[in-house]
């Protein structure tokens, strides 16, 4: 009876932020951050992100969920030593448009709707770091799997408790797990969830790339309207 009753709890928060449960278990609580990324309405996010070795990287900015796939993505500052500022708006229906801009070259495409956008970002964010997309922007390129199959591409494997923190006057939970990208292991992170909203605050990972690791930080802070 509790279980499905959790169930029942789990599906109802695929519209947005929400308490976790005391009882939630490490996946649980993973899954409750992903359905309050994909699902949140009127969410707006400002970050940090730091990341050392292999991608260094130093960006802020902020993350406006809207509703449906409409979501506002900017940020700034350096990826790869390069100075640049990143945009991605799909709050159009017509279309998803990113802009790239380094020093004095502006680049800017149209691409068109994609029904699995919010799934794509949501779950990068949480399993993979949000440095993902926005090194993707940076090189120009749109994102990966906004049609779907995200999923099924990274995984977050054997996830288990960590410690609870406060990050930026806010009670957290830790989730640790394994980074799975096409069923091969690429690193491990620990993501703080948010015990009030379910939204995660911080994420710290090391990823394995053949040409060196990658130690990445980003913190995060949410307004809901």
């Amino acid at each position: 009876m509790k279980r499905l009753l959790w169930l029942t709890l789990l599906a109802g928060c695929a519209s947005g932020p929400r308490p976790v449960p005391s009882s939630a278990t490490a996946a649980e609580r993973l899954s409750l951050a992903e359905s309050a990324l994909i699902g949140g309405k009127n969410v707006t996010g400002t970050f940090e992100i730091d990341s050392k070795g292999e991608n260094a990287a130093h960006l802020t900015g902020t993350l406006e969920l809207i509703d449906g796939n409409a979501m506002h993505l900017v940020a700034e500052g350096n990826f790869k030593s390069d100075p640049v500022q990143l945009e991605l708006d799909s709050r159009d229906p017509a279309g998803i448009v990113r802009t790239t801009t380094k020093g004095p070259s502006v680049s800017s495409h149209r691409d068109p709707p994609a029904d699995k956008l919010r799934e794509s970002v949501g779950l990068g964010l949480a399993r993979m770091g949000l440095l993902h997309n926005l090194a993707l922007l940076s090189l120009d390129q749109p994102l990966e799997k906004t049609g779907g199959g995200f999923a099924e591409w990274v995984k977050a494997t054997a996830p288990k408790d960590g410690a609870s923190e406060t990050v930026n006057g806010e009670a957290c939970k830790r989730v640790e797990f394994g980074v799975e990208v096409e069923g091969q292991k690429m690193g491990e992170a620990s993501v703080c969830i948010a015990d009030a909203t379910g939204l995660p605050l911080q994420r710290t990972s090391t990823i394995h790339f053949p040409t060196g690791d990658m130690t990445l930080s980003e913190t995060f802070k949410w307004q809901m309207k």
